[in-house]
C-alpha cells in the first residue's frame, strides 16, 4: 500500500467515526468543530521548503531545496518541469525581467547559472564569481548576491560577466527592490545602490535592523519586514516605522480580488509564531487602490472579513495554511494564490480552500 493510498484511507475512515461523533457532538465541543475543518492530505508537488517563487512574465518557476528539478507554472499550460536543469542541487532561484538565475550546489561549495527562458535550447550559463553565495535576489535588470563573507555582490543582466562585488553593506542580503528609480537592498539595514560607485548606501534609521524581506509596491513605495516591524519607504523618501505585534518571516506579495484588475487589493506578509505555538501563516494589509497608507497600517487575519479578505472563511484557512511558518507568497496570473511552508512543500488556495499543491 503507498504512502497516499494509506493517508485516503485513514482520512476516510476518520471522516466516518468523524461524522458519527459530530452529529451529537459537533455543537458542543469546538474541538470537534476544528478536526472537521481539517481536509484530505494531500502530496504536494513541491516537497519540503520551496525555494522562493519567481516569475518571468505569467510563468513562474519554483523548486524543492536541493532538489534537481525546476517545476514552472502558468494559468493556461498548469505545471510541467523545465526540461534544462542547472546541474547540481537547487539551493534557490531568483528572476530578474528577463532572466532565471538558479543558485546550486552546497552552502560552502555554490555555482549560480542564468537561464534566458526566451532562446531557442538556450542551455543554462555559469556566473563567475559565485563559489561561495548564501542568498539570491533579482528585480528589474538585476541580479544581486550575498557571499558567506557578509559582501554584496551584483550582476547586469544583459551582461554576461562576473558578479561584482558592492562596498558599504552589512549583514544577510534578505531583499531587493527597485522604485523605478533606484535599487535597493535589505541586510542590517536598507541600502540604495550607487551604481555608478558601486556602492551601497544606507537608509537613515534603517542602518543595524536586520531585515527579513523587502519589497516595492504599486507606487514605488517600499516595505520592508525586520523582526515584527515594518519600514515603509515614501518614493520621496520619508520613513514611517511601526511595530505590528507578528514575527514577519519576509514572504511578502500582492494580492488582487481579480487577477486582471490593475491596482492591489491586499498585500500579504508571511509570519511565524514561536516554537510551540500553531499560530503561523500570514497576515493581510487593505491598500486603496494598490496604495498604503501608513495612518491605517492594522494586520488582518484572513477571513476575518471576508469582503476584504484573500480567503472566505477564517476556520478553514486557521486549521489548514493557518498552523504552518510561510516563507513565500506568490499570487500566479490566473489569479491563484500560493505559499511556500518551511517543511510541509508549496500550498494553493484553490475552491475556497488551502491545502498542499498536488
Amino acid at each position: 500500500m503507498t504512502l497516499r493510498v494509506f493517508k485516503k484511507l485513514s482520512f476516510a475512515f476518520g471522516s466516518v467515526v468523524l461524522g458519527g461523533l459530530l452529529w451529537g457532538s459537533c455543537n458542543q465541543d469546538p474541538i470537534f468543530y476544528g478536526i472537521s475543518l481539517e481536509v484530505e492530505p494531500v502530496d504536494p508537488r513541491i516537497v519540503g521548503m520551496p525555494t522562493h517563487i519567481v516569475a518571468i512574465g505569467d510563468t513562474f518557476y519554483t523548486a524543492s531545496k536541493f532538489s534537481k528539478t525546476i517545476q514552472c507554472y502558468d494559468g493556461e499550460t498548469g505545471w510541467y518541469e523545465l526540461p534544462k536543469r542547472p546541474g547540481d542541487p537547487i539551493i534557490d532561484l531568483a528572476a530578474t525581467e528577463s532572466h532565471l538565475y538558479a543558485l546550486t550546489g552546497e552552502p560552502e561549495s555554490t555555482a549560480l547559472y542564468k537561464w534566458d527562458p526566451t532562446a531557442t535550447d538556450a542551455d543554462w550559463e555559469a556566473v563567475a564569481n559565485a563559489a561561495h553565495i548564501q542568498t539570491i535576489y533579482g528585480v528589474h535588470k538585476k541580479l544581486f548576491a550575498c557571499a558567506g563573507t557578509g559582501a554584496f555582490t551584483m550582476l547586469d543582466d544583459d551582461t554576461n560577466g562576473a558578479l561584482a562585488e558592492l562596498s558599504g553593506g552589512s549583514g544577510f542580503l534578505q531583499g531587493a527592490a527597485y522604485n523605478e528609480t533606484d535599487y535597493y537592498l535589505a541586510g542590517t539595514g536598507i541600502y540604495r545602490l550607487d551604481d555608478t560607485t558601486l556602492t551601497v548606501v544606507p537608509v537613515p534609521e534603517t542602518d543595524g535592523s536586520t531585515f527579513s524581506g523587502l519589497m516595492a509596491l504599486q507606487d514605488n513605495t517600499l516595505v520592508g519586514a525586520s523582526g515584527g516591524t515594518l519600514f515603509v519607504l515614501s518614493e520621496e523618501g520619508a520613513l514611517t516605522k511601526k511595530d505590528m505585534g507578528a514575527t514577519f518571516t519576509g514572504a511578502m506579495a500582492l494580492w488582487k480580488k481579480e487577477p486582471k484588475q490593475e491596482a492591489a487589493t491586499l498585500l500579504l506578509l508571511g509570519i511565524q509564531g514561536s516554537y510551540t505555538s500553531t499560530t503561523h501563516g500570514y497576515r493581510e494589509i487593505l491598500l486603496s487602490s494598490g496604495t498604503l497608507n501608513t495612518d491605517d497600517m492594522d494586520l488582518r487575519t484572513p477571513g476575518r472579513d471576508p469582503s476584504n479578505s484573500s480567503v472566505s472563511d477564517y476556520d478553514k484557512y486557521y486549521s489548514s495554511l493557518g498552523k504552518h511558518p510561510v516563507m513565500t507568497l506568490f499570487q500566479a496570473a490566473d489569479g491563484i494564490l500560493f505559499a511556500g511552508t518551511t517543511k510541509n512543500g508549496l500550498w494553493s488556495y484553490r475552491n475556497e480552500q488551502w491545502n498542499a499543491e498536488p
